[in-house]
């Protein structure tokens, strides 16, 4: 007996057995029960979606003896010779896309249906024929004969003539949810005795996009190796890439480890795994990461901007795959884009060892009191920084935050100049409590002259909104680290204790008078 590949032994030949389209079933069912049948439909949607499979199925259901609730019965004489039926005409406009072909078609739809009903004429690829060619089915499909359907099925619905789409009844399909080509394949695989993982499955329906033929298609390819189809074997025959490869990748960014992270891209090169199917699945998974940043507020190195940023880039890459440069090496200079330099590690990992820090014990201890006496003491530029990030995340609420911000965009269009506004400008807050803010400059240089000007800076700020905020200025790459800190200490369950700092030396942090008293105006 010859072979017949799956996706055509397994091809639905009733609605019940169309995977995906269950509104779509059930409006062409019910027109069927109630006698509304069109003389013109166009089904759309992407490829192995059912278009096609629907058509055949509706057409041999309009033209069934004895249909059941809209469904072909199977057993009449038109259901079992409907393959070999002259009255169901399938054209490929992809082959049969000219003027000629469209007008011998014209010619036929005049003549009677031999067996059926209905002469019904399935046109697949619509979207394929000339303009010439959709001139001339215009005029038939807006004055038909009664005994004969069209139904047109394509791709890309943006390149079918207005004038055509006006004339049909518009169904459009959308692609299969995963779960429902899961369960196929197991119907399948249990049928043609296929031994195959589950976690191989959600693989095929995943690298399917939505397409139930193309599933059918990769577990015929699959199964024709003698052995188990699992995950490893379909890395192997089809070149694609795991979840478990995706976290990893991720979990190294996350972890800013360079060197794993340039080792896994080095490896997937080497296994030639699709580019395409790698870019997809790590925003896939980059997105699942940022809507949980977003929903949870739990945050490790990167944020939800970085998770935006890097899908945003990552998704432009796709369209670079066909200029002459090897698309992995746009991978990793994406990627790395998004790691923290070897020289800013070792600068700020320098200054936390040489500065005094601000202990805090495990669990529901409070911090030592010797080191915050020390800290306070010795009010240096460094200790306030400790200080003030401590006491910061003592009472850090998101409300602060986004009051905080509005204050600081307000103060900046007041009228203050010079020095403080460009640094004002180039600062962000990104942690606040109800006393302290925490802001990032961009600029590392301008750090220092901000927290020269630091008092002079909380005193125009608090004076105009009537706050009592002490600030301090800090990097990205120091903001950073202090925010892991954070996290780590919120799932150690360490409790921040307020320390209480002594008035700052005149001399130590106001260099000069920063504001313009005559310019600025105190409400």
């Amino acid at each position: 007996m010859k072979y017949k590949v799956l996706y055509r032994k397994y091809r639905p030949d009733n609605f019940d057995d169309i995977v995906g389209q269950e509104y779509i079933i059930k409006t062409l069912k019910n027109s069927i029960i109630n006698g509304n049948i069109s003389h013109a439909y166009i089904f759309s949607g992407p490829r192995g979606t059912g278009k096609t499979t629907t058509a055949k199925v509706f057409s041999k259901a309009i033209n069934c003896l004895n249909p059941h609730n809209g469904s072909p019965c199977g057993e009449c004489e038109f259901c079992k010779n409907f393959h070999d039926n002259p009255d169901i005409i399938e054209i490929d406009a992809a082959s049969n896309n000219g003027v000629d072909e469209i007008r011998e078609l014209i010619e036929n739809v005049k003549l009677t249906p031999t067996n059926g009903k209905y002469k019904v004429y399935i046109i697949d690829e619509v979207h394929m024929l000339s303009t010439s060619a959709f001139n001339a089915l215009l005029l038939t499909l807006e004055e038909p004969p009664a005994h004969s359907i069209f139904i047109l099925a394509t791709t890309n619905i943006e390149n079918v003539p207005i004038t055509i789409l006006s004339r049909c009844q518009r169904y459009d399909f959308q692609k299969i949810k995963i779960d429902d080509i899961i369960n196929r394949l197991k119907y399948i695989c249990e049928l043609e005795k296929i031994d195959v993982d589950e976690d191989a499955l959600k693989e095929i329906a995943y690298l399917s996009e939505g397409g139930m033929r193309d599933a059918l298609s990769l577990l015929d390819q699959l199964s024709k190796s003698s052995q188990k189809i699992t995950l490893e074997l379909i890395e192997k025959q089809i070149k694609t890439i795991s979840q478990k490869n995706i976290d990893e990748l991720l979990t190294s960014i996350e972890d800013n480890n360079v060197e794993k992270c340039l080792n896994l891209i080095n490896e997937y090169r080497i296994r030639a795994v699709d580019y395409k199917t790698l870019i997809k699945k790590i925003i896939e998974v980059s997105s699942q990461k940022a809507k949980n940043i977003k929903i949870s507020g739990i945050i490790k190195r990167l944020d939800f901007n970085d998770y935006k940023n890097f899908i945003l880039k990552l998704a432009d890459s796709l369209n670079k795959i066909n200029i002459n440069v090897d698309s992995y090496t746009i991978l990793e200079m994406i990627i790395l884009d998004f790691f923290e330099s070897s020289s800013n590690l070792v600068n700020n990992q320098s200054i936390k060892e040489e500065s005094p820090k601000v202990e805090i014990k495990k669990g529901k201890e409070e911090v030592e009191d010797e080191k915050s006496e020390e800290i306070v003491d010795n009010n240096s530029i460094e200790d306030l920084i400790n200080i003030r990030i401590n006491n910061c995340f003592v009472d850090a609420q998101k409300k602060y935050l986004e009051e905080a911000k509005e204050e600081i965009a307000n103060f900046i269009f007041t009228e203050v100049e010079g020095k403080v506004k460009s640094i004002l400008i180039d600062s962000s807050v990104v942690a606040a409590s109800s006393k302290n803010l925490i802001l990032v400059c961009n600029n590392i240089h301008n750090v220092e002259t901000a927290n020269k000007m630091v008092k002079e800076i909380e005193d125009g700020l608090n004076k105009e909104f009537n706050k009592m905020y002490k600030i301090i200025f800090i990097s990205n790459e120091r903001w950073l680290q202090e925010k892991e800190k954070y996290i780590e200490n919120l799932k150690t369950k360490t409790v921040y204790k307020y320390i209480e700092e002594k008035e700052i030396p005149e001399e130590e942090t106001i260099v000069n008078s920063v504001f313009d008293k005559s310019k600025i105006e105190i409400i």
